[in-house]
């Protein structure tokens, strides 16, 4: 017989399933972002960096990802500096996407274990980069480990393209905290939130794997610090990098 767990995975991975939870989950989303009070640090940097059409690579952790389009569209403008997401095609990752493209934002479909899809979302990405158009994602999705950049794609991208990793860490007054993998962060309606732009990254092309890969821990570093000192300052629960998979 099979398990509710079993019988509530297979539900989920049907189209129409993601189709009326993804409808259900964006009216909630489109009322946090009616609602919440949020208050933006570093936002004119990237601003001013934008204005002459120049594109960047925003990262930001997979718990913090329900604002984000709130930071873009409020900031920068989904028409005037459209923006494409990379999603995985994991089952969370589907989803994600279908709420982030109900919020303007354009899909990018990749999956780690087909490597032609994986090298065709490498071009495309490189591709938009150079004719300005924006790119984001997070680095520790879809499965973690939460809080870690699991690959390298972020420094490729802004080694090949020239192109600036914007890191944004977000945190909330009181939210919701799921038991998932990554901690995910649920603001409520009416509740206060803080985005933080972080130092602007830019790698050079002639970079060593011994340099890029200290530029990438260090990176991580503060992205993990900075997601910490807003924690704290919004009173929220402490949540730590994980440093093993567990799924």
């Amino acid at each position: 017989m099979m398990s509710l767990k079993e019988f509530t995975r297979r539900t989920l991975d049907l189209k129409i399933s993601q189709n009326i939870l993804a409808i259900t989950l964006i009216s909630f989303i489109r009322f946090v972002y009616f609602t919440t009070f949020v208050k933006y640090r570093g936002v004119d940097k990237v601003k001013e960096y934008m204005k002459s059409g120049k594109p960047i690579i925003l990262v930001f952790w997979h718990s913090r990802s329900i604002l984000i389009s709130k930071f873009w569209k409020d900031n920068l403008g989904m028409r005037r500096h459209p923006i494409y997401g990379i999603f995985s095609t994991h089952r969370d990752g589907q989803l994600i996407g279908k709420l982030f493209g109900m919020l303007g934002v354009k899909n990018i479909i990749s999956s780690s274990k087909d490597v032609m899809q994986a090298s065709k979302v490498v071009m495309k990405s490189l591709r938009l980069l150079k004719s300005g158009v924006s790119i984001g994602f997070t680095p520790d999705g879809p499965i973690g480990p939460r809080m870690n950049f699991v690959s390298d794609s972020a420094f490729l991208f802004a080694k090949a393209s020239g192109a600036p990793i914007v890191p944004v860490c977000i945190s909330a007054k009181n939210p919701k905290i799921l038991n998932s993998w990554d901690r995910l962060v649920i603001p409520k309606p009416f509740h206060k939130a803080v985005m933080e732009v972080g130092d602007f990254l830019f790698v050079d092309k002639k970079i060593s794997d011994a340099d890029l890969e200290k530029i990438k821990t260090d990176f991580e570093r503060k992205m993990v610090e900075n997601t910490l000192k807003l924690d704290r300052e919004m009173g929220m629960p402490e949540i730590l990098p994980e440093k093993t998979k567990k799924r």
